[in-house]
């Protein structure tokens, strides 16, 4: 918890909050945790305290003014209620590596990228247009593993999505929020040793306790011959399953529903075997359907 609120003090300047930018020489960027405390209407000393986790159980009241005080999200703030109180985390149903149903179809009947992952990023199912628009033009179209590996160990990521390391902030963000809520999952803190040991960018981002935009981003796949999609991103808890839906829909007015429309209209044609010997638009014919 120390480490998250030195973090979120250090992104701040003095104007950030209402108060005057010209208050003397800073060693270091960020509020000084005497101002964090008159924000947050508590002593120097107890906050000090807390940063330093020198007190017992915190009350929800101080850390809501704290996270008040330090302008965190509604997706910080509720990293900082669960760092301050670990041990209340309530047991989470954990997939058994079958979906309901119910679930499974759901996901085939939407028209958008999407797919269903757990805790851990692993990718339990996706639908035909989520696994079209990341697969490799070399293979066939399925989709990634996990989420996480699949953004810092898997080179097609980088050349996929241009703004690769926005995208990688979100999967780091959203690991990092399920690793505080899971707290004795072995496979997970062995997933983030293994990223830490295989990714320098991984260790530098995990470094950096933050988790702005866990559950919602903009995300643009440059694809080789399809063109550019930009889609808004939604990461859905599926209640009861311990899983959650990560949903890709179309931006409005970007030409991205029409890249969608070619992926699928390819993949359905008379030939979906030639899938990925198509050329870029205008280098050539396309495969029959496409």
């Amino acid at each position: 918890m120390g480490d998250f609120l030195r973090a979120m003090r250090s992104r701040l300047r003095p104007q950030d909050v209402g108060l005057p930018a010209s208050l003397g020489h800073r060693r270091v960027p960020g509020l000084r945790r005497q101002e964090v405390a008159d924000l947050a209407g508590v002593s120097l000393d107890y906050y000090t305290r807390i940063e330093q986790g020198r007190v017992g159980e915190v009350s929800g009241a101080v850390l809501n003014s704290v996270g008040e005080a330090l302008l965190l999200s509604a997706e910080e703030a509720a990293l900082l209620h669960r760092l301050a109180a670990p041990s209340r985390s309530v047991p989470r149903p954990r997939p058994e590596g079958r979906l309901r149903p119910g679930t499974t179809g759901m996901l085939a009947s939407l028209t958008v990228p999407a797919a269903v992952v757990n805790h851990r990023t692993d990718v339990l199912a996706a639908n035909l247009p989520f696994r079209l628009l990341v697969a490799r033009p070399s293979g066939p179209p399925e989709a990634m593993g996990n989420l996480v590996r699949w953004h810092f160990l898997d080179p097609w990521a980088h050349e996929l999505l241009p703004a690769w390391r926005d995208s990688a902030g979100t999967a780091v963000a959203g690991l990092r929020l399920n690793w505080v809520r899971n707290p004795d999952d072995p496979e997970l803190d062995g997933l983030v040793a293994e990223l830490s040991a295989r990714s320098t960018e991984f260790s530098r981002m995990w470094e950096v306790p933050g988790v702005t935009g866990a559950s919602h981003g903009r995300l643009t796949v440059e694809h080789p011959w399809a063109g550019t999609c930009r889609l808004d991103q939604q990461v859905l808890p599926l209640p009861g399953e311990g899983v959650f839906l990560t949903l890709q829909t179309p931006v409005p007015g970007t030409g991205s529903e029409a890249v969608l429309d070619r992926l699928l209209r390819c993949w359905r044609g008379p030939r979906p075997d030639l899938f990925w010997d198509v050329r870029p638009p205008g280098a050539g014919r396309a495969p029959d359907g496409g």
